[in-house]
């Protein structure tokens, strides 16, 4: 069954699930997940899901050995990203068609991958079907425009490269990188975004890591962030969009806080997932209303309501899983701050007020 609300825009979707770390997908339990196995699946909406970094090991990691080390290496080191963004990059060559919609969702680490497949979209375009070898190259040149200690000398022969670049092998149907005025993502929808691609967070690892344009999201339609509260793990810091990038957007770009913390947005926790279901459910519906089509069989079956019913309001009274002890020997704890123009989702109001003189009362420091 599909949404029967959307099905008179025949203009094809291609949705792209960019899941966190170390998601097995026999998993399934989180919001990226979720949404992979909630979206209609036919030759309108075409579907991508990626279980991301520290899964399942190396293409070339065979033993369980050698799997299991480079599982490790992207949870400690951030390896396979690059990877990641190949893969997803190599989908869209070779599906999409002039007029498609880009729909990219990500959570965690797979939520910075997106935005960098947003960001490389935006910088060297879409090759063209038939150079998938290029793929790293692409890359490549994306990342190269990323270091801030270039000259502007540096800056504008870069620039002409990637023109040169894009002219030769681009996709002539695709929207023009060079055009500000295009935009090659549709809908972009993330769940708590980080970007240390690895706990131990060396130097080299960041210069590695340092896409640019995962920030300034310009070339996006439509972008929405929805951001934990409570994570107190200072590895896990929250990247957000760029303020006056939002502000400037008119609504286009919307960054959500939500009560609970990094697993309890993106929704990995089995035990009690109230709090991702407001997230997951917010984040359906904003995509809902720019075209993603919903099977709404399987929203009812996940979240147990209709879809387009709202929620049961005590589901913000769901548990708020604490951070173990033992991240802070990681790096430490922080609190997230707030800012007095951020947007603050109302589940949170609720449970504040109807937490207020328990044993467990709620009360983040939010905007007044």
């Amino acid at each position: 069954m599909t949404d029967t609300r959307q099905d008179t825009d025949t203009r094809r979707n291609l949705v792209l699930c960019l899941d966190g770390t170390a998601n097995e997908p026999e998993s399934g339990s989180t919001n990226v997940a979720r949404m992979f196995d909630l979206a209609v699946k036919d030759d309108v909406q075409l579907t991508y899901y990626d279980p991301g970094v520290g899964t399942m090991g190396a293409r070339g990691a065979v033993t369980r050995l050698g799997k299991t080390a480079t599982r490790w290496a992207g949870l400690v080191g951030g390896h396979g990203v690059k990877e990641n963004l190949e893969e997803a990059y190599t989908f869209l060559m070779q599906n999409y068609r002039r007029g498609d919609r880009i729909y990219v969702f990500g959570f965690s680490r797979g939520a910075y991958t997106g935005r960098a497949l947003t960001g490389m979209l935006r910088t060297v375009g879409l090759l063209r079907p038939g150079t998938e070898n290029l793929v790293p190259y692409a890359v490549k040149l994306y990342a190269a425009s990323g270091p801030k200690d270039m000259t502007e000398e540096q800056k504008r022969a870069y620039f002409r490269l990637r023109q040169q670049f894009a002219r030769r092998f681009g996709n002539p149907d695709f929207p023009n990188p060079f055009d500000r005025a295009d935009h090659q993502v549709h809908f972009l929808g993330v769940w708590d975004s980080i970007k240390s691609v690895g706990w131990l967070n060396w130097k080299a690892q960041i210069e590695q890591a340092r896409w640019p344009f995962t920030a300034s999201i310009t070339n996006v339609t439509t972008a929405r962030h929805a951001i934990a509260i409570d994570e107190r793990r200072r590895t896990y810091k929250e990247y957000r969009f760029r303020p006056d990038v939002v502000a400037a957007s008119e609504g286009r770009y919307e960054e959500m806080w939500f009560a609970g913390v990094h697993s309890d947005i993106g929704g990995q926790f089995p035990d009690d997932h109230s709090l991702s279901d407001i997230a997951f459910a917010w984040m359906v519906e904003e995509a809902a209303s720019t075209g993603f089509r919903v099977d709404p069989a399987a929203y009812r079956r996940m979240l147990e309501v209709r879809y387009g019913e709202k929620l049961p309001e005590d589901r913000a009274l769901g548990r708020i899983h604490p951070n173990e002890k033992a991240w802070w020997l990681l790096g430490g704890w922080r609190t997230r701050p707030i800012r007095p123009t951020d947007s603050v989702h109302p589940s949170v109001r609720y449970r504040i007020d109807h937490t207020e003189g328990g044993d467990s009362p709620y009360g983040p420091a939010l905007p007044s």
